[in-house]
C-alpha cells in the first residue's frame, strides 16, 4: 500500500513539474503577453497595403508615405505623408502590444501625431499594424522590407 501511495505522489509531482514547465514555455513565447520589440528590431522600412510605407531610422527620425489618416472598417480614409521622429513609449501593461509613436511634419506648420501604430509578435516578427477599430480584430499591417 505504501508503494502505491509513493508512486502516486511521485506521479503527481512529475505532472505538476511538467505542467509548470509547459506553462513557463507558453508564457515565455508571448502567448499571454503583448507583442514587443527592441528598438533595433524596428529599424528599417515597413510596407503596407495601398503603397503605405513607414521607415524608422536608428537616429530616431522617421518617414511615412500614405499612412491612413483614419480607417472606416478596413478602408483607409485620407492619408498622411511626412517626415519627423519616432519613439517607443513605455507599455502601460505587459499584456498590451508595444506602441510606436510617429510625430510627423506633413506640411508648412502642420504636424500629425500617429499614436496607434503597434508591434505584432515577439521582436515584430509578424510586422507592425494600425488597428482598424477597437471592436474589430482586423488590422492594417506593415511588413518589413528586406
Amino acid at each position: 500500500m505504501k508503494k502505491v501511495i509513493m508512486i502516486s505522489v511521485l506521479c503527481v509531482v512529475l505532472a505538476l513539474a511538467g505542467g509548470g514547465f509547459l506553462l513557463y514555455r507558453v508564457i515565455d513565447s508571448g502567448f499571454f503577453t503583448g507583442a514587443s520589440a527592441k528598438r533595433s528590431e524596428l529599424i528599417g522600412t515597413w510596407s503596407g497595403p495601398r503603397g503605405a510605407r513607414v521607415t524608422l531610422h536608428e537616429d530616431g527620425t522617421a518617414e511615412a508615405v500614405k499612412i491612413p489618416g483614419g480607417l472606416v472598417g478596413e478602408t483607409p480614409v485620407g492619408s498622411i505623408t511626412g517626415e519627423g521622429t519616432w519613439t517607443l513609449p513605455k507599455r502601460p501593461t505587459s499584456l498590451a502590444d508595444q506602441q510606436i509613436t510617429l510625430d510627423l511634419k506633413t506640411g508648412p506648420k502642420i504636424r500629425a501625431l500617429i499614436d496607434d501604430l503597434y508591434v505584432m509578435g515577439k521582436g515584430a516578427k509578424d510586422g507592425i499594424y494600425i488597428q482598424t477599430s477597437e471592436d474589430s480584430p482586423k488590422r492594417f499591417v506593415f511588413k518589413k522590407s528586406y
